[in-house]
């Protein structure tokens, strides 16, 4: 009997003409026969799904190829079998060949002028000075650890009061930036980042109105922390100081911080929202616990979702420098000067440079689960992991929890710990976060919402009520990539207008620093 050939694009995923493997869409069983082209190939060892396997005879020395960049190098592969660390060394540029890469780049990224999408606008909240917010938060903000259990404790005793939440019905929520930073460390970065942090979380247009708690002895107290947070005054919010021990105690200034928030919901409560294009919207770009088809489905989806917002003259953020680790190259090439490419390059020996120092390696990015789920190694990883990116060009590069000032899609100097990156994008302006997962991380953020979308159905269906957005149906389908864009985006726009996310709706709310001198991956 004849044994059945199956056509490659009903049983795998190839991501560029240039690819030399394909990702298993299902297990494939040993033996099973693929025509790929003008050829036929025979599986030579299972290939569980989300796994890689070669197109053709792939020489020792010769590079392994997804999205049409090199990942590794061939140790001898077969046409058929399944490629995996031990038959390849990983490929990466050389600091030497980036710099020359950079040095010869004569032909910098060019962008289009904006084109606005015909009927596509949101709902949101202005801000004096012309920020646009999508959520309406009264945040308690701690100077310190030594502050933010009162912080925690003052926001919760009203957040979780049903006459409060009837009265104010247009505040999303009373919350606290809880850390562990401001005090028991040197001066200098760490307090520099973490008073950033602060004040651009308090300044963050989804913020409209503010309490900031100290204890009073810490590094970080009114005193010194005042000097950098007088500008907030020009936000037109209202923005108060607690000192506990000048409060009398723990007990007098709990009921101290209680009277100040409760004369402060009225106006934070008075705002209505307006109509704004989708020039307004700043998006920030996240993954977490991510598998094989993180970068096949869910990260490419949202690339796409970025590209649209970016083309309507908005802008948004891609971080996690970690994450990058291997795809330099790519991004080197859409940036828009060589001013650009330095700061670029001023970030990365940034994070090298840490690395160095604490004995790290960069490698730690890449965890068990990763490898699990189908990736190979860490430059495969960020391969996939930059197309939340899009590919419009990029126009910027900021330091981390510092605000965007270009319209476009800007680098941003972040960790890949979920958290923080989700806290550093927020200071950096994002009022809306596109968060991929593979295997289902359900966090969100503080005071921006997030929309989790999963890289499976399978995820989508048993964690129902993690997740906002299916991005598994382009397994089957790559060519659903922009009409599932369009769906995306709209899905965004009803967010930014004030519908609730998963994670907000289970009060997912993060807020964690990334401190300086500590290297998160």
């Amino acid at each position: 009997m004849k044994s059945r050939v199956y056509k490659i694009e009903n049983i795998a995923v190839i991501m560029n003409g240039l690819d030399n493997i394909a990702v298993a869409k299902a297990f494939i069983n040993k033996g099973v026969l693929i025509q790929w082209s003008n050829n036929i190939i025979k599986i030579k060892s299972n290939i569980p799904a989300g796994h890689r396997f070669a197109l053709h005879n792939i020489k020792k020395g010769w590079k392994v190829i997804q999205y049409g960049s090199p990942f590794g190098i061939s140790k001898g592969i077969f046409s058929g079998q399944l490629v995996h660390d031990k038959l390849i060394r990983e490929f990466r540029h050389t600091q030497r060949q980036l710099e020359l890469l950079a040095r010869n780049n004569r032909v910098f990224a060019k962008i289009d002028k904006p084109g606005h999408i015909p009927d596509k606008y949101f709902y949101g909240i202005r801000r004096k000075g012309g920020s646009i917010g999508t959520r309406n938060y009264y945040i308690l903000v701690p100077t310190s650890l030594c502050s933010s259990d009162m912080a925690r404790r003052i926001a919760l005793s009203f957040d979780v009061d049903p006459v409060i939440k009837k009265k104010y019905k247009n505040i999303d929520g009373i919350v606290a930036a809880g850390h562990t930073e401001g005090c028991g460390c040197n001066d200098g970065d760490i307090i520099d980042r973490l008073v950033l942090t602060l004040k651009n979380t308090i300044s963050h247009p989804n913020v409209g109105g503010a309490l900031i708690i100290d204890l009073g002895c810490e590094k970080t107290n009114k005193s010194y922390i005042s000097k950098f947070f007088d500008g907030l005054s020009k936000t037109g919010k209202p923005v108060d100081y607690l000192s506990i021990i000048e409060s009398g105690g723990d007990q007098a200034a709990y009921k101290k911080g209680k009277v100040i928030v409760l004369k402060r919901l009225k106006s934070v409560n008075n705002i209505k929202r307006e109509k704004f294009p989708l020039e307004k919207l700043i998006i920030g770009t996240e993954c977490g616990a991510s598998d094989t088809f993180s970068g096949i489905t869910a990260n490419p989806l949202i690339g796409a979702t970025v590209d649209m917002v970016i083309g309507s003259g908005g802008s948004a953020i891609l971080s996690e420098m970690p994450e990058m680790i291997g795809a330099e190259d790519i991004l080197i090439k859409r940036m828009v000067s060589k001013e650009v490419i330095e700061k670029y390059f001023n970030g990365l020996k940034y994070y090298t440079g840490l690395a160095k120092k604490l004995d790290i390696s960069m490698n730690g990015n890449f965890v068990p689960g990763n490898k699990k789920g189908g990736l190979v190694n860490l430059t495969l990883k960020s391969l996939g992991a930059i197309q939340k990116g899009g590919h419009s060009p990029i126009v910027d590069f900021v330091d981390y929890a510092q605000k965007i000032s270009k319209k476009g899609l800007t680098i941003m100097n972040g960790p890949g710990n979920d958290l923080e990156s989700m806290t550093g994008l927020t200071a950096s302006g994002a009022n809306v976060i596109l968060f991929s997962t593979g295997m289902g991380t359900p966090e969100g953020s503080l005071i921006v919402p997030v929309i989790k979308i999963p890289s499976t159905t399978k995820v989508f269906k048993s964690l129902k009520d993690d997740m906002d957005f299916d991005s598994g149906v382009l397994i089957k389908d790559m060519s659903l990539l922009n009409k599932l864009g369009e769906k995306l985006l709209a899905m965004v726009i009803k967010v930014a207008s004030g519908e609730k996310t998963r994670s907000e709706i289970h009060n997912k709310r993060s807020f964690q620093i990334w401190t300086a001198g500590k290297l998160s991956l």
